[in-house]
C-alpha cells in the first residue's frame, strides 16, 4: 500500500513542478542554459534542493495533524504565518495565470487559432476538471505525468542531436539561480501537497517519495537543457524555446505540443485545487462559482503575457520565497532528531 502512495506522490509533485515554463523550455532557459555548462551544475543542486524541499514539507504534514492549510502554515511560521500564507495564495495565482496564458499560447501556436479562443478552451477543460478537486489532482497526475517524463527525455534526445548551434556563454547569476528557482517551485507544492497529506502514511513515504520526485525532474530536465544550452542563441528570446526548436518538424512538434499540454494542465490542476481550498476555508462559497472566479482572476493576471511572467515575475518571487524555504528546511533539519522512523 505504502509504495502505490510514494509513486503518487511522486508524480504529483512532478506534476506540479513540470508546469509551462518547464514543459516549454522557458524556465530552463531563464535560470540554466543562459550559463552554458555551469547551468547544468545549477540544475542538478535545484533537483536536489527540490528533493530536500519536498521531504522537508512531507515531513511537516507527517507531523502536524491539522485539518486546514491556515493551521498548517501558522504552526510552521507563528506569527509570521498570516503573512506567509497571503504570499503562498499571490504566487499560487501568479502560477496558476502562467498555466491558463502558457496553456493557450501552447494550442494557438500548434492549431493555429486565436490566442484569445485557446485561453478560453484551456480554461473550459480546466474548470472540467477542478470540479473533481483531490481526484483530479490524484488521477491526472498519476497518468499524465509518465508521459511527461518520456516526451521530454525523447525530445531532448531528438534536439541534442539533430538541432546543434552555438551557444551563448553567460555565467552571471548562476550561483544564486538554482536557489531562487527552488524557492517559488517549491513554495506552490506546499498548498498542493496538503491536499493529499492522507497519503503521507510513513516516514519511508515521506523520503522514498520525495527522492523519486527529485529523479524524474532530475532525468526530464537534463535531457531538455541540453539541446537548450547548445541552441541558446536561436531560443533564448522565445517564449516557446522547445517548439520553436521544432517548429519545423510539424509531426514532431505536434507530438511534444501534447505533452506540454499535458505538463500545463497537471500544474494548473494542482494549483487550481490548492487555490479552491484555501479559499474554502475562508469563504462559504458555492465550489463551481468559486472555480468560476479562481479562473477569470487567473485569466486576468495571464495578460501580463506567459514570457513576461517567467523572465520577470518568477525570479521576484523566487528571491522573496527564500525566506520561507530557508525556514521549513532549518525547521526540518534542527527539529527532526527526536521524531520516531
Amino acid at each position: 500500500m505504502s509504495y502505490k502512495y510514494i509513486l503518487k506522490i511522486a508524480f504529483i509533485y512532478t506534476g506540479t513542478i513540470l508546469g509551462a515554463g518547464f514543459a516549454t523550455g522557458k524556465e530552463l532557459v531563464t535560470f540554466f542554459a543562459s550559463f552554458s555548462n555551469k547551468g547544468l551544475i545549477s540544475f542538478f543542486i535545484s533537483c536536489f534542493l527540490l528533493s530536500l524541499t519536498c521531504v522537508a514539507i512531507l515531513d511537516s504534514l507527517y507531523k502536524i495533524k491539522v485539518n486546514t492549510y491556515s493551521e498548517f502554515i501558522s504552526i510552521l511560521f507563528g506569527k509570521f504565518g498570516k503573512y506567509i500564507e497571503y504570499f503562498n495564495l499571490s504566487l499560487l495565482f501568479i502560477l496558476f495565470s502562467a498555466m491558463l496564458s502558457g496553456g493557450g499560447a501552447t494550442i494557438a501556436n500548434t492549431f493555429n487559432i486565436n490566442e484569445n479562443l485557446s485561453i478560453l478552451i484551456f480554461c473550459i477543460i480546466t474548470f472540467v476538471a477542478l470540479i473533481y478537486g483531490k481526484e483530479a489532482i490524484v488521477n491526472i497526475n498519476t497518468f499524465l505525468c509518465p508521459i511527461l517524463i518520456l516526451g521530454g527525455v525523447l525530445i531532448g534526445i531528438y534536439l541534442y542531436f539533430f538541432k546543434t548551434e552555438t551557444v551563448f556563454n553567460n555565467t552571471t547569476k548562476a550561483i544564486i539561480s538554482p536557489f531562487v528557482y527552488t524557492s517559488y517551485n517549491a513554495i506552490t507544492t506546499i498548498s498542493v501537497l496538503f491536499t493529499i497529506k492522507d497519503m503521507v502514511i510513513s516516514r519511508k513515504v515521506v523520503y522514498l517519495s520525495s527522492i523519486l520526485a527529485g529523479l524524474f525532474i532530475f532525468i526530464i530536465g537534463i535531457f531538455m537543457l541540453l539541446p537548450l544550452i547548445k541552441n541558446y542563441n536561436n531560443i533564448y528570446n522565445s517564449s516557446l524555446p522547445i517548439l520553436t526548436l521544432i517548429s519545423s518538424e510539424n509531426i514532431i512538434k505536434n507530438i511534444y505540443s501534447f505533452t506540454v499540454l499535458a505538463a500545463i494542465f497537471t500544474t494548473a490542476v494542482s494549483n487550481g485545487v490548492a487555490l479552491e481550498n484555501s479559499f474554502k476555508e475562508k469563504f462559504n462559497i458555492n465550489k463551481k462559482l468559486l472555480n468560476i472566479v479562481i479562473l477569470i482572476v487567473g485569466v486576468g493576471f495571464s495578460l501580463m503575457g506567459f514570457s513576461n511572467i517567467v523572465s520577470i515575475v518568477y525570479p521576484i518571487f523566487g528571491l522573496i520565497g527564500m525566506f520561507e524555504i530557508l525556514v521549513i528546511l532549518i525547521g526540518f533539519l534542527t527539529l527532526n532528531q527526536g521524531i520516531d522512523k
